[in-house]
């Protein structure tokens, strides 16, 4: 059955083509989500597909090997007649596909699962799918993942749409990385973070932090520091992000996901020339203070205790996209009322006074002169201007730091 077309067309594809997408190159921005949500979700086949007058054009694909389709054969344009997430299960019983070609002959398509392109006014451009040979379903946690990554594809194409040049598009997707909590987001915990740019005309670096709510009230702490500048070191940085979202939402153990990111980071940069890492910091704080802690690459969180005591947290391992064999390991603590953890990148620690280096002696310094100061912010800027300090003035690589203090 050939899909209507929607009430609004004409609007929609006024609101396509603002975008400026259809017939241009392949982008590895995108590829790398196709990528990711083929992995997640087990699919041999995943689309980026936009949705034209007479056909559709793939942005990017997985497993078909052609950029466009005529209309009449295509799933997605009954996708974007319906709001949220479009699933199949046996296209063969379905009365919309079971005389579709794809589905009576080769590639003999039984399963589909689109979640919608869709702009912030409401128009449906086109689909984040994947699609397979066998009848089957999703889980939820890869139905919250092909949406989740859809929001993200429409990131992108605004991104690419606002600006016209690499470190524009940079700085965006790097802001997008750094969006603060609110200190009371979370119940219990008291969380901010912040981040300062070494230069301010510095070419957008990779470091990022990540706050949010997994199951059962329990809160991930992410900071992390993708190796490089610019644009490719912004994309990375976003598919880091994004991807430990989805696994940590899929397992409870923080080295589980940080192993499961790295199994895909290194997947996706088998065949590249540049060799694109993240050191990665991964910390889930459970309501009742019971934490565990991952590091790959990363500097050590420190813990200052109600009481003023300093502990220093060591997980450590390789960082990811490094080797896809790597193994990591969890340390597991308790967080009390008023116990503080500060999770930072090296750019605080590599703070340089001729040969001497701040170093973690100089965090747990200033933690124990400032760590009881009631504002989060106070204790993150003092941290920030005593390396600078030392550093005569100059930091020679840009700073993220995240802390989070039980109430």
């Amino acid at each position: 059955m050939i899909a209507t077309k929607p009430p609004n067309e004409e609007e929609r594809l006024s609101a396509l083509k603002r975008y400026d997408i259809l017939d241009s190159p392949v982008e590895e921005a995108f590829d790398n989500i196709t990528r990711l949500i083929s992995h997640i979700c087990d699919a041999p086949i995943s689309v980026i597909n936009l949705i034209d007058r007479d056909r559709q054009f793939f942005k990017s694909e997985v497993g078909l090997g052609v950029r466009e389709t005529p209309l009449d054969t295509s799933l997605c344009a009954h996708a974007i007649l319906q709001p949220g997430l479009m699933v199949v299960p046996d296209t063969t019983i379905d009365p919309r596909f079971s005389d579709n070609p794809l589905v009576t002959g080769d590639p003999r398509l039984r399963f589909y699962a689109g979640a919608l392109l869709e702009t912030s006014d409401g128009h449906a451009l086109g689909t984040l799918c994947v699609l397979d040979y066998k009848t089957r379903e999703l889980t939820t946690a890869q139905a919250d993942a092909l949406q989740i990554l859809a929001r993200q594809v429409m990131a992108l194409l605004e991104l690419r749409r606002r600006y016209a040049h690499e470190k524009n598009i940079a700085e965006t997707l790097q802001r997008s990385m750094l969006l603060r909590p609110k200190s009371d987001q979370f119940p219990g915990w008291t969380v901010e973070a912040t981040y300062d740019s070494a230069w301010a005309e510095a070419e957008v670096g990779g470091d990022f932090f990540d706050v949010f709510g997994l199951a059962g009230g329990s809160v991930a702490l992410v900071v992390g520091d993708v190796a490089g500048k610019g644009l490719r070191a912004a994309t990375r940085t976003a598919e880091a992000k994004y991807a430990l979202r989805v696994y940590l939402r899929e397992t409870a153990s923080p080295a589980e996901a940080v192993s499961r990111l790295n199994t895909f980071l290194c997947e996706t940069t088998m065949n590249e020339t540049d060799d694109t890492f993240v050191a990665l910091t991964v910390v889930v704080v459970d309501q009742d203070g019971a934490t565990r802690a991952t590091l790959a690459g990363s500097e050590a969180p420190l813990v200052r205790r109600a009481d003023g005591g300093i502990e220093v947290i060591s997980a450590g391992g390789m960082p990811v996209g490094v080797m896809a064999s790597a193994e990591y390991s969890e340390e597991t603590f308790q967080l009390g009322s008023g116990d503080l953890i500060l999770i930072l990148t090296d750019g605080i620690t590599e703070a340089r006074q001729r040969r001497e280096f701040f170093g973690t002696e100089g965090v747990e310094r200033v933690l124990r002169e400032v760590g009881a100061l009631p504002s989060l912010m106070d204790i993150a800027g003092t941290v920030v201007s005593e390396a600078r300090a030392f550093a005569n003035g100059t930091l020679r690589d840009d700073v993220c730091l995240l802390l989070a203090r039980r109430n």
